[in-house]
C-alpha cells in the first residue's frame, strides 16, 4: 500500500492521482477527504472521471495520516489488492433494493471497507443488510461521511464523482483484524426505549424521553439543560444500548424536538435497554489503547493500522484527542484513517454495527 498526503488539493491532487494511479503495483485508489480544504466539485469530479482503475473513497469532518489529525488535507492510497467496488444510489429511498447493487459472492476471509453518507436515513439498515447477506465471511471496517454543518451534500467519491444518499462496498481478498472500544461509563440506567421511530426517541420508561435525559444529566452535571445548549451538554452524556455480548452501541442525542423527543445519530430499537454514559479523557484514551491492543500482534513491519474514529470524540476531548492518538500504535501510526460521522465495523465477536463515539482500529496485510 502506497499513501500520499496532499495538503494543497486544488494544486498537487491531480498529480498525483496520475502518479500513483499509473504505477503498476496499484489496482485502485481510495481518497480520503477533509472537508476543511475546499475543492472545486467540477474539476474534482473530472480528475476522478478520467482515472482508469477502481476509486473509493469519502470528504469527512477531518483525516488521518501517520498518526497526525489532518483537517484540511487528502490522503490518497495506492493498494495492491484488487478493489472490488459496489455504489448503492438512492440511500434513503424505500424502494431501492440493496441486493440489486451489491455483488452475489464474496472472498472468505476477505474485507470490506463501508463507506456511508451519514445523512441518508437508511444508511443503518444497509449495514444490516451487509451482514444479513455475507454474514462473518467479511471483516468490515469503515464509517459516515459527510460534513459537521448537518447539510447532506455530496460527500462519497466514486469513479464517477462526489455522490450523495449513497454507500460504497469496497471489497478485497486480504485479512483484516478489527479492535472496536469506546470508554464510555455507565452513570444511570437501565432505561427501556418505550418509543422510538430510527433515530427518534421519543419515551424512556413510558415518560417524554427529554425530561427523563434532562433530571439524569442535571444532577450529574450541575447545569442546567435547554433546548438551545443541548447539543454542547449532550455531547457528553450519549446513550449506550445494551447488548448480550460485546461492546455497547453507542448512540449521540443532538436535537430536542417540539414535542420532547430526542433525535440521535443512528437508530434505537424499540425496546431497548439504555444507560446514558459519560467518559473523560483518561478512559476514552484508555480504549484508543485497548482497541489497538486487539490489533497489535497483527501490525508487523508488512501491514498497515487504519483508524476510523468519531469526530464527536475530538469535539468531546478538544486538544487532549491527541492523547488518544498516542495509544495507537508508533509515532506514524495509523498509517490512515478518518474521523467520522459515526464508524462501522463487525468487532471480532460476529457483531457488525453503525457505531458513535466510539473507535474503531484495524490492521489490514497485503492492502
Amino acid at each position: 500500500m502506497k499513501t500520499r498526503l496532499v495538503e494543497n488539493p486544488s494544486d498537487e491532487l491531480s498529480d498525483v492521482l496520475r502518479s500513483i494511479a499509473s504505477e503498476p503495483s496499484v489496482q485502485g485508489l481510495g481518497i480520503f477527504a477533509g472537508e476543511g480544504k475546499d475543492i472545486d466539485p467540477r474539476r474534482f469530479n473530472s480528475m476522478l472521471r478520467e482515472l482508469t482503475i477502481p476509486v473509493f473513497g469519502g470528504v469527512f469532518p477531518e483525516v488521518i495520516y501517520k498518526g497526525e489529525r489532518k483537517p484540511d488535507s487528502v490522503v490518497v492510497v495506492g493498494v495492491k489488492a484488487e478493489p472490488n467496488v459496489s455504489v448503492v444510489p438512492e440511500l434513503s429511498d424505500s424502494d431501492t433494493e440493496f441486493d440489486e447493487h451489491l455483488p452475489e459472492n464474496t472472498q472468505q476471509d476477505g474485507t470490506a471497507f463501508v463507506l456511508v453518507d451519514a445523512y441518508a436515513s437508511r444508511a443503518e439498515d444497509f449495514v444490516g443488510k451487509l451482514f444479513a447477506r455475507y454474514g462473518v465471511n467479511l471483516t468490515y471496517l469503515g464509517g459516515g461521511g459527510g460534513s459537521l454543518d448537518m447539510e447532506q451534500r455530496p460527500c462519497l467519491i466514486t469513479n464517477k464523482g462526489l455522490v450523495e444518499d449513497a454507500a460504497i462496498f469496497v471489497t478485497f481478498e486480504t485479512t483484516t483484524t478489527v479492535g472496536v472500544k469506546h470508554g464510555w461509563k455507565e452513570i444511570a440506567g437501565p432505561l427501556r426505549a418505550t418509543d422510538t421511530d430510527g433515530p427518534t426517541l421519543a419515551e424512556l420508561d413510558g415518560e417524554p424521553a427529554f425530561p427523563v435525559y434532562k433530571r439524569i444529566v442535571e444532577d450529574d452535571a450541575d447545569v442546567t439543560l435547554t433546548r438551545s445548549n443541548f447539543f454542547d451538554i449532550a455531547k457528553e452524556y450519549p446513550f449506550g444500548i445494551s447488548r448480550i455480548e460485546g461492546e455497547k452501541i453507542v448512540r449521540d442525542p443532538f436535537e430536542v424536538t417540539d414535542d420532547g423527543a430526542l433525535t440521535c445519530f443512528g437508530d434505537i430499537p424499540e425496546g431497548a435497554f439504555l444507560n446514558v454514559l459519560k467518559g473523560d479523557e483518561d478512559s476514552l484514551a484508555a480504549a484508543a489503547g485497548e482497541a489497538y491492543d486487539t490489533i497489535a500482534a497483527e501490525a508487523d513491519g508488512n501491514a498497515n493500522v487504519v483508524l476510523f474514529d468519531c469526530i464527536s470524540r475530538v469535539l468531546y476531548l478538544e486538544e487532549a484527542f491527541e492523547r488518544e492518538l498516542e495509544f495507537i500504535g508508533d509515532d506514524e501510526c495509523p498509517e490512515f484513517g478518518a474521523l467520522t460521522i459515526g464508524e462501522i465495523a463487525n468487532d471480532g465477536e460476529g457483531h457488525l454495527d453503525y457505531y458513535n463515539k466510539t473507535v474503531v482500529a484495524a490492521v489490514t496485510n497485503s492492502l
